[in-house]
């Protein structure tokens, strides 16, 4: 059975979410209030794609809905609006980065570089996994 992994990539615009999906064969964005609304309005129309154009795409054949998987990759602007429980300041401790230029990755004044956001990466990785091995009595 063939499977396919799409991204959707969340953005933080003014009042809104914003996503996207770019896979072979499409571009798909749309918006919503929060990340559940934006990835059933592109899974919504993923499902348009393969029922229409993508039955003739040789890179997309026999591929159904149930077969389709879905990641995450989000701005930090939107990284910090979905999970407001993590906190600019112990983000920015854990990747090594001054803590003022972490706030202005998170309100969008400025762009990490590709280094900076693997360090990003890397600190949200590791306090995940921490947190995985949390008990409470």
């Amino acid at each position: 059975m063939a499977s396919k992994t799409l991204t959707i990539t969340l953005e933080k615009g003014d009042d809104e979410l914003w996503g996207s999906i770019d896979a072979p064969g499409f571009l798909l964005t749309s918006v919503g209030a929060s990340v559940e609304e934006v990835t059933t309005n592109l899974r919504d129309l993923v499902v348009d794609f393969l029922e229409n154009e993508g039955k003739n795409m040789p890179e997309w054949e026999g591929i159904k809905e149930t077969d389709i998987t879905y990641d995450y990759e989000y701005d930090l602007t939107a990284l910090f609006d979905v999970f407001k429980a993590i906190k600019i300041t112990i983000i920015a401790e854990f990747a090594g980065i001054n803590s003022s230029l972490m706030r202005q990755y998170a309100t969008g004044n400025k762009k990490p570089s590709e280094k900076q956001a693997k360090k990003i990466e890397t600190a949200l990785r590791q306090l995940g996994e921490r947190l995985m091995h949390v008990s409470v009595a």
